[in-house]
């Protein structure tokens, strides 16, 4: 498969939080799960995503984003990474668009329907919310919104809703004349 570094670094960034909850998951441990008899472990990738997997709708008229590798390639602007072991698992799905609108219009229309999932953090870099979780992470303090984890240019706007095992990510930046964007669902 091949992808873009700012595709790339987002898959990475979400499989390696992915796993460190599944691990956190298994410590934790519950009593009242008697262990399982058989023992499965699969992994999925494919360069294929669903906006019904992620749950957000296509912005009008936005085209899907093709960044160029190499002179001969180009990745094809969506992934699906799927991975089980044992009792745990992780799904994440990445379609990546882009519009000639305003930076600001894509980006309402995606903070409106993301609040149809529940309250909506700006991530951000230098936000708020970025910023308190930054300083939570150097206290080695718990992170409750994930904003920590989230990294990106200054100019970047990045949003984010749901808990911290089941969240949908968009990450918008302005390119030159278009607004290229992601968006990402993440569940374990």
């Amino acid at each position: 498969m091949s992808t873009s570094p700012r595709l790339f670094s987002t898959l990475a960034l979400s499989l390696s939080l992915g796993l460190s909850l599944m691990a956190s998951a298994a410590q934790a441990g519950d009593d009242a799960n008697k262990p399982s008899k058989s023992f499965r472990a699969g992994m999925d990738i494919s360069e294929q995503a669903d906006l019904k997997d992620i749950g957000l709708p296509a912005y009008p008229g936005a085209r899907i984003h093709r960044d160029k590798k190499d002179d001969k390639k180009e990745d094809n602007g969506n992934a699906t990474i799927g991975f089980s072991f044992g009792p745990f698992g992780m799904k994440l799905v990445v379609s990546k668009f882009a519009s000639n609108d305003e930076l600001e219009q894509v980006s309402r229309y995606y903070r409106e329907a993301l609040a149809s999932y529940g309250t909506v953090l700006d991530c951000s870099p230098g936000s708020p919310e970025a910023l308190a979780a930054q300083a939570r992470k150097s206290r080695k303090e718990k992170d409750p919104n994930g904003c920590g984890d989230v990294s990106g240019d200054r100019d970047e706007r990045v949003y984010k809703v749901g808990t911290e095992k089941n969240f949908r990510l968009v990450s918008l930046k302005t390119v030159g004349r278009e607004v290229q964007f992601q968006l990402m669902r993440l569940e374990l």
